[in-house]
């Protein structure tokens, strides 16, 4: 996708903190996949994440200012995101972290091209630096211990939705965060 918007800024020039919003870009998971998740969940020891909280994350950007989100809107309005399907069949750890998720053992061409094509557009308006690796996965549970199991059958998930999201850190300790989703992109169904 050509890159028609300026380059953005973090910055208002005015040495004036502007307002905020803690943003990601994240694939939204289906009902029917919900479910298959927090089946798997039960099978994971740590701070379950809720339901409403699952998600892909493709991008996290962290604060940033109001126009960046217009900028992100308009991105996403136009970005070419067909339907397609990933298989979450690995259970994964990140010790330092100590996060257990469920990922794709093989990441699908359209995963791939989805995700590269954000990059490309964040890397070209300075909101990433490009030196990210791209682990997909759905984070199960914080504060957890490794897990030597793995799904009996792969957690086959119709990917269709795609969002612009909002992370709203709780004050209480141990809190979850609330995410909002401020745009929403629905895949665009392929005529092969």
């Amino acid at each position: 996708m050509q890159n028609r918007t300026k380059t953005l800024s973090r910055h208002t020039g005015t040495g004036i903190q502007a307002i905020s919003r803690r943003l990601f870009i994240a694939l939204i998971p289906d009902r029917h996949t919900i479910d298959r998740i927090t089946g798997l969940q039960k099978q994971v020891q740590g701070r379950i994440v809720p339901e409403q909280n699952l998600h892909l994350t493709m991008a996290f950007l962290g604060n940033q200012p109001e126009n960046v989100r217009e900028h992100l809107t308009r991105f996403l309005e136009h970005i070419d995101f067909r339907p397609f399907v990933l298989a979450l069949d690995t259970i994964g750890h990140f010790p330092k972290i100590r996060l257990s998720w469920l990922g794709p053992s093989i990441i699908p061409d359209a995963l791939q091209h989805l995700h590269h094509d954000i990059h490309t557009y964040l890397i070209q308006n300075r909101l990433a630096n490009g030196q990210e690796r791209f682990r997909p996965h759905i984070t199960l549970a914080r504060q957890s211990v490794p897990s030597k199991w793995m799904p009996e059958t792969p957690v086959k998930w119709q990917v269709t939705r795609l969002a612009l999201m909002q992370s709203i850190l709780g004050n209480e300790p141990g809190s979850h965060p609330e995410y909002r989703i401020l745009y929403e992109k629905k895949a665009i169904p392929r005529n092969d």
